[in-house]
Formats: C-alpha cells, sequence, structure tokens
C-alpha cells in the first residue's frame, strides 16, 4: 500500500486515468479495430427514416411556395409601382394642359385690356388735341379782338400800332 502513495502524489491533480477493465456499452458503440467511423450521409438517413423524408419533401415544398409567392410578390409591387407612375403622368399632362388653357385665356385678356387700353389713350389723344385747338382758337380769337395777330413761332405778338409786313 505504500507503493500507491508515491504515484498519487507525482500525477497531477486533474489527469484521469483510463479504466482498464471494458463496459459492453463501450465494445457496441466503438467501430471494429480496422474500420474507420464514418458519419452517416444525409441521403441515407432519409433513405432508413419515413419521418425525415416527409419534412425534407414538406421543407422542399414550402420553400418552393414561399419562393413563388416572394417573386409573385415582387412582380406585383412592379406593376403596382407602374401603375402609380402612370397615374401621376396623367395627372402632370391633366394639369400641363389646365396651365396651357390659363395661357391662352391670360393672352386673351391681355389683347382685350391692351385694345381698350390702346382706344382710350387714343381718345384721349383726340380730346387733347381738341382742347389744344380750341386752346389756340381762343387765343387767337383773344388776340383778334385786342387788335393783335398771333405769329405761327412760340405764341409771339406783334406790338400794338405796328402793320405786319
Amino acid at each position: 500500500m505504500t507503493a500507491a502513495v508515491p504515484a498519487q502524489r507525482a500525477a497531477p491533480q486533474m489527469t484521469h486515468t483510463p479504466d482498464p477493465t471494458a463496459t459492453p456499452q463501450a465494445d457496441a458503440v466503438a467501430p471494429p479495430a480496422g474500420v474507420e467511423s464514418t458519419r452517416p450521409r444525409l441521403r441515407e438517413q432519409v433513405a432508413e427514416n419515413l419521418l425525415l423524408s416527409l419534412l425534407g419533401g414538406l421543407l422542399l415544398a414550402l420553400l418552393t411556395f414561399f419562393g413563388t409567392v416572394v417573386v409573385a410578390l415582387f412582380i406585383f409591387n412592379l406593376n403596382s409601382i407602374n401603375d402609380r407612375l402612370d397615374s401621376i403622368e396623367g395627372r402632370i399632362d391633366h394639369l400641363a394642359d389646365r396651365i396651357d388653357r390659363l395661357e391662352t385665356k391670360m393672352d386673351e385678356r391681355f389683347a382685350e385690356l391692351d385694345a381698350r387700353l390702346t382706344a382710350q389713350i387714343a381718345e384721349l389723344d383726340r380730346k387733347m388735341t381738341a382742347l389744344t385747338a380750341h386752346l389756340n382758337a381762343t387765343k387767337a380769337v383773344d388776340a383778334a379782338l385786342e387788335h393783335r395777330l398771333l405769329t405761327p413761332d412760340a405764341g409771339t405778338t406783334e406790338p400794338e400800332g405796328k402793320s405786319p409786313g
């Protein structure tokens, strides 16, 4: 017993010494000595397990369905955006037509206003000409009554007592 104590002291505290006796469970799990342990492939597992094959098929069907739905939603969204853009373009065209009509109407009103103002200016010019002629006639009459004649330049009068010419 004294020989076991120095071996325990020499070994580190955390090391595990293997049990030399083998259990029957370890023999069942361990592969034979010449064959390497390989993980079974998914195809073999599916072939052996019916539930796994059904779930795999269901998963594949769901992925296909959701992929189709995503593509359909994407196409629908693109068409919806095109419809909205067409609608906005139609509204812009309608507004452009309205603006063109308003510009035409404003041009007509400006032409009408221009014609009216031109007529009013012509009327004022005619009245001013008549007033100027009337004032000139009044000056001429006053000058004739005072025995003065108006000279054609700048409204100057001849001095009294001198005859023209």
